[in-house]
C-alpha cells in the first residue's frame, strides 16, 4: 500500500482505494482456506455456519476470475458501490443489475444480503456493514480454533 507521510509523521492515504484498503486491513478476515475449513469442520447447524456458507457461495458465484478471498470481494464491492457496504447499498446495487448479463453477480449479492438476517428470522440489520459481518465470522471461527 502506497502511503504518503505528512509533516507530522502521520501516514495518509493518497487516494480512496488506499483508504479503503487500510480500513479493511484493520480486520484480520478469514481467508478462503480458513472459511472452507470452518464450514467443513463445523458440524452444527448454527447461524455462523449458515453465514459462512452464504459467504462461500458469494465468493464462488462472483464473476471476477481469480477472486478467492473474502477481503478481495469486499474491496471489489467497494469499487462498485459508493458508500458503506450495508444492506440498503448492496440491495440498491443489486436492483440496478441486468439479469441477462449480471446473473452471477446477482447470485453473489443475494447470498451476501442473506447474511444480514443472521438470526434467520427475517429481521435484517440494515445498519451493520458487510465487513463487520465477516469480521464476526472470523472472530467466531478463530476463537473456536483456539478452544479446540
Amino acid at each position: 500500500m502506497l502511503l504518503t507521510t505528512d509533516y507530522n509523521g502521520f501516514k495518509i492515504a493518497q487516494n480512496i482505494s488506499e483508504l479503503r484498503m487500510s480500513t479493511i486491513d484493520k480486520y484480520d478476515l478469514l481467508t478462503h482456506e480458513e472459511l472452507f475449513d470452518a464450514i467443513e469442520n463445523d458440524l452444527t447447524n448454527s447461524n455462523f455456519k449458515a453465514s459462512a456458507n452464504l459467504l462461500m457461495s458469494a465468493l464462488t458465484d462472483w464473476p471476477t476470475s481469480n477472486l478467492r478471498e473474502p477481503k478481495e470481494l469486499i474491496l471489489e464491492l467497494h469499487s462498485k458501490i459508493k458508500g458503506n457496504l450495508n444492506f440498503d447499498n448492496l440491495e440498491g446495487y443489486l436492483k440496478n443489475l441486468n439479469p441477462e448479463k449480471d446473473a452471477w453477480e446477482m447470485e453473489a449479492l443475494t447470498a451476501l444480503l442473506q447474511m444480514f438476517d443472521f438470526e434467520r428470522n427475517s429481521s435484517v440489520d440494515k445498519t451493520i456493514e458487510l465487513e463487520i459481518l465477516v469480521a464476526r465470522l472470523t472472530q467466531h471461527y478463530k476463537q473456536k480454533d483456539v478452544r479446540n
